[in-house]
């Protein structure tokens, strides 16, 4: 049978993040991608759902990323020191660890990365109930040294992010690999959204580096997509729903569909 990550409802949902958790380059609010997660489980449980969402642009995971030094004040302080007043403190019962972009971009080498990540995601674990789901850096050009040439953005020549001008895709599939596997050993859900959205320029904006309205969307979506397959709480408003109001194949659906296919199959 199906592993069931969690049964309970979700009522504090922290981020800890970058910029594109922190919802950049989204023009609608409401398509930053955590809150497509948070409003699409708000649709599908009844309990109210808060948002915390504790993401810093430019972020890297810690003091030890190659690109740590010299960060601008707006991108400090790192993940590793920032976790327990802002994650643990929060007591959230889901939390989402979204990095991985600026530590790849900046060469941190994934054995150190992943070390780092991993520390968060064991302190996380012992000292909340929270669920925990990792998500894989996000596509970017740069990892298409032929793209990024194409598509060179003003911020590539700017010297506050000469640090995070490597290109390639070599370290950034290495972090998706281990990511992976480390959600496995220590059983969270992993969401890889470097797949999802490689060589998907449509979904971008002209930055190259953050994501579009509807980038934020397919991301989000896949994000809440993992949840719901993997925890039955997110079905269980559903289950009632469908009971109270004794829905079944003779009254539901038919929105669009030919007049003769309604007359056949529903009786409402």
């Amino acid at each position: 049978m199906k592993k069931d990550y969690r049964d309970l409802p979700v009522r504090r949902l922290v981020l800890l993040g970058e910029s594109n958790g922190f919802g950049m380059c989204a023009g609608d609010p409401r398509n930053e991608w955590i809150q497509v997660v948070a409003n699409l489980v708000r649709d599908f449980q009844d309990e109210p759902l808060s948002v915390w969402n504790n993401s810093v642009p430019g972020c890297v995971i810690g003091p030890r990323s190659p690109g740590y030094p010299g960060l601008p004040e707006g991108s400090l302080p790192s993940a590793l020191e920032r976790y327990e007043r802002e994650v643990i403190d929060l007591e959230p019962d889901l939390a989402v660890l979204a990095f991985g972009l600026n530590d790849s971009r900046c060469g941190n080498p994934v054995d150190a990365f992943v070390r780092d990540l991993e520390h968060i995601v064991t302190a996380v674990k012992a000292r909340t109930s929270a669920l925990v789901v990792i998500t894989s850096p996000y596509w970017n050009t740069q990892y298409n040294p032929a793209l990024f040439k194409v598509h060179r953005p003003a911020w590539a020549d700017d010297p506050t992010w000469k640090a995070f001008t490597r290109e390639g895709d070599a370290l950034v599939t290495s972090y998706v690999t281990e990511m992976r596997a480390l959600a496995e050993r220590q059983a969270c859900l992993f969401v890889d959204l470097y797949h999802l959205t490689e060589d998907c320029l449509w979904l971008m904006n002209d930055d190259q580096c953050h994501f579009n309205d509807v980038g934020h969307r397919v991301m989000g979506q896949a994000v809440f997509s993992a949840i719901a397959a993997n925890c039955s709480f997110i079905g269980k408003k559903s289950i009632r729903q469908a009971r109270e109001a004794g829905w079944d194949t003779t009254n539901t659906g038919g929105t669009n569909a030919a007049a003769r296919m309604v007359q056949s199959w529903l009786h409402r």
